[in-house]
C-alpha cells in the first residue's frame, strides 16, 4: 500500500543529529509516510546509521547519496523525490528533529496543488550536547515550544496569512528545512532548481515559481514544527561547505525565471 506522505530529509555529515532526527521520526502519531534520507556526500558513518535503524524501524526508510562536490542540495532532494512515493512530499533537513505530530498535521493540511511552509524552533546548545536518541523518544525536547514562542510563531502565521491575502511577492517566509508540496505540483514546475549549487536560497526560488505555477500557499507555521540542533554538535574533521551568497542573490534576483526550471527533475 502506497505511503501517504514522503519526508525527504537533506543530510551532510552530521552523525550526532542525524541520530536525533531518526528518533523523532520513530515517535511519530502516524505510520503512513517513508523517510528518504538524501546524503549530499557523507561519510559511511550515516549509511551504517541508517542500517542499523531499518532493523527495528515502523515506517519504511530509503537511501540516496551523491558525491561530495560542494552544495549541491537541490540536486540530491531532487534524486530523493524521484525515489519517493508519497502524494505529499516534506522537504527538511538533517538537522531538525520533528514535533511528534509533525507529519500528520502536515498530512491533513497540504492540499491538491498546494504547499505548506511550516515553522522551525532553534534548540540550545548546551541542551543538545546532552541529548540522547531516548530523551528525545520521550518528547523532551518540546519543552523548548513555550508559550512565549507560540505566541511568537502565532504571530508570524498572522503575518504570512496576510501576506498570502494580499498576494505579497516572495511571500510567505520559507525556509528549506519545513516546507511541503503536493507531489503533482512539485513536478509541474519541475522541483528544485539544481543551479542552485554552491549557494542556497533554492527554497525561496521553489515558493517563487510555486505561487506562479497558481499553487496554494498554506501557512503552518503555528502548528508544524521541526527543532533545530545547532551545527556544532557534529564537530566535522573537515569544515562546513561554503555557500557563495553574493552569487546566490545574483541568480535568485535575475529576470525572466521561469515557472519551471530547466535544471531540476527533468533536465533539458
Amino acid at each position: 500500500m502506497p505511503v501517504a506522505v514522503s519526508v525527504i530529509s537533506s543530510v551532510f555529515d552530521q552523525p550526532r543529529a542525524f541520530r536525533l532526527l531518526l528518533a523523532g521520526y520513530k515517535r511519530q502519531s502516524v505510520r503512513d509516510f517513508e523517510l528518504v534520507i538524501a546524503d549530499d556526500g557523507s561519510g559511511g558513518e550515516t549509511l551504517e546509521l541508517i542500517e542499523n535503524f531499518k532493523r527495528y524501524s515502523p515506517f519504511p526508510i530509503k537511501y540516496v547519496s551523491q558525491e561530495n562536490r560542494g552544495y549541491r542540495k537541490a540536486r540530491i532532494v531532487n534524486e530523493g523525490v524521484k525515489m519517493s512515493e508519497g502524494r505529499v512530499i516534506i522537504i527538511t533537513d538533517g538537522d531538525c528533529i520533528p514535533h511528534r505530530d509533525f507529519v500528520r498535521t502536515v498530512k491533513e493540511n497540504c492540499s491538491e496543488n498546494s504547499f505548506c511552509a511550516g515553522a522551525t524552533v532553534p534548540l540550545p546548545y548546551d541542551y543538545c550536547d546532552t541529548l540522547t536518541p531516548e530523551r528525545v523518544e520521550k518528547g523532551e525536547f518540546e519543552q523548548y515550544l513555550t508559550v512565549w514562542k507560540m505566541m511568537r510563531l502565532y504571530t508570524m502565521h498572522l503575518k504570512n496569512k496576510f501576506y498570502i491575502a494580499i498576494k505579497k511577492k516572495r511571500e510567505p517566509k520559507v525556509y528549506g528545512r519545513n516546507i511541503a508540496v503536493w507531489r503533482d505540483t512539485f513536478y509541474a514546475v519541475n522541483g528544485l532548481d539544481e543551479n542552485f549549487a554552491g549557494f542556497n536560497k533554492e527554497d525561496s526560488d521553489l515558493r517563487d515559481r510555486l505561487v506562479r505555477y497558481g499553487a496554494k500557499p498554506i501557512c503552518l507555521w503555528h502548528k508544524a514544527f521541526v527543532f533545530e540542533v545547532p551545527n556544532a554538535l557534529d564537530r566535522r574533521a573537515k569544515p562546513a561547505i561554503p555557500r557563495d551568497k553574493v552569487k546566490s542573490r545574483e541568480y535568485y534576483f535575475r529576470q525572466g525565471v521561469p515557472v519551471r526550471c530547466e535544471n531540476g527533475l527533468v533536465k533539458k
